[in-house]
């Protein structure tokens, strides 16, 4: 009777948070600059009239996504204009999201409210801004491909789709348990094929987001330019320039920074494939993983735009249903940053940009919570990790 209760009291919060970011997204509600809430949506609706018309973004420096992107857009853009379209089936994923966290939820025998009470909250902490951009959808295929994984062919179909849709996905490759690889991969590969086959036969020039952004510099958003937005802030003066759809810092020392930054990265994540093709994250549950790695991804990138907490929210709700000893601390220090990503854009962008020491504070707040929770995790995951002298009598083959 209780989870009962509990279960109608979280669809009445969903309705309720996603009416206010509907309302707030087209400015019948105040909110902060909220004109630059579906701002993004604007330029989906405006790529999708070009399509219709046959003109694609081919040269399009703006464009940054695998090309089952465009038909979202395009889908958007047919239902209804205005943005509307777009907005509407942006509703659709996150209640898919929704729903599948709420059937899992009753599905086990705890009967665990908190994995939909963590999705229901994500507007709370991200705000409007998550049905006023893409990344609801890989989400949604991201959440999809972790709940299903104990139908490894669909959790594998999962992933393929996420990764025609925004590039991040794939790595949710580096989660699937050995014992259940091929079966994963084999359904991931096949779908993938087929998928960029289809795609490239509609576009030819659809696979063109794999290089378009290789020269995008060092966002101000981004944990390697923190200290040169101080510097900004202090007595120092940065210039900042619009490139690739986002404000990055033009310095001499930003090559520097961004290529510590990706090797970093590329240096944690290649451990934790070591260790999965070595079996010794099979102890370590699949969702805990994928986090880790979307972390490590974030916290080295030269771009970290707010929306990127759509989902690290979606994959900390799959993390509830088995949580680590630690994950009440990392989901705090997550939330935190996810709210101080709120109040930098749209509230603080302009003033951050300036120069100004309240927004710069903020910013750092919010990487240094992403910072934490990223070393909280990585911890625990070693905590589980089997030792290496054991693992090829405790690891499942593959």
């Amino acid at each position: 009777m209780k989870f009962e209760f509990l279960t109608k009291n979280t669809f009445v919060l969903w309705v309720i948070t996603r009416a206010w970011v509907i309302l707030s997204g087209f400015q019948v509600i105040w909110y902060p600059h909220s004109e630059s809430l579906f701002s993004d949506v604007r330029l989906y609706d405006w790529w999708a009239g070009n399509m219709v018309d046959g003109h694609f973004p081919i040269n399009d420096p703006m464009w940054q996504y695998p090309p089952l992107a465009a038909v979202v857009f395009l889908l958007g853009y047919l239902i209804a204009g205005h943005m509307v379209g777009f907005v509407s089936l942006a509703l659709a994923a996150d209640a898919g999201i929704f729903l599948l966290l709420l059937r899992t939820s009753q599905s086990t025998k705890q009967q665990n409210p908190l994995p939909p009470l963590i999705w229901v909250a994500a507007p709370v902490l991200i705000g409007p801004i998550m049905l006023g951009r893409f990344d609801v959808f890989p989400t949604f295929m991201a959440v999809g491909a972790t709940l299903a994984m104990r139908k490894p062919v669909t959790s594998g179909v999962y992933l393929a789709f996420g990764t025609l849709l925004k590039a991040w996905p794939i790595l949710g490759l580096i989660s699937v348990p050995r014992s259940l690889y091929r079966r994963v991969g084999a359904a991931y590969a096949i779908t993938l094929a087929v998928g960029f086959g289809l795609l490239k036969m509609w576009w030819p020039g659809s696979l063109g987001f794999l290089i378009g952004q290789r020269d995008r510099g060092l966002q101000i958003e981004s944990l390697g330019a923190l200290p040169f937005m101080w510097k900004n802030a202090g007595p120092g003066n940065v210039h900042t320039k619009f490139r690739y759809g986002a404000i990055e810092v033009m310095s001499s020392h930003t090559g520097v920074v961004s290529l510590l930054l990706t090797a970093s990265g590329l240096i944690a994540i290649g451990l934790l494939v070591v260790r999965r093709l070595q079996g010794r994250l099979e102890t370590v549950p699949m969702p805990d993983i994928f986090l880790l790695v979307v972390l490590v991804a974030m916290i080295t990138s030269r771009v970290l735009s707010p929306q990127y907490n759509v989902w690290v929210i979606g994959l900390l709700a799959v993390c509830a249903f088995l949580p680590a000893p630690e994950f009440t601390p990392i989901a705090i220090l997550l939330a935190i940053s996810a709210f101080t990503g709120q109040l930098l854009y749209p509230w603080m962008y302009i003033p951050f940009q300036g120069g100004e020491v309240l927004p710069t504070l903020v910013q750092t707040i919010r990487v240094v919570t992403l910072l934490l929770a990223t070393i909280m995790l990585w911890r625990s995951v070693n905590k589980r990790t089997l030792p290496a002298q054991v693992r090829t009598e405790s690891a499942p083959s593959a």
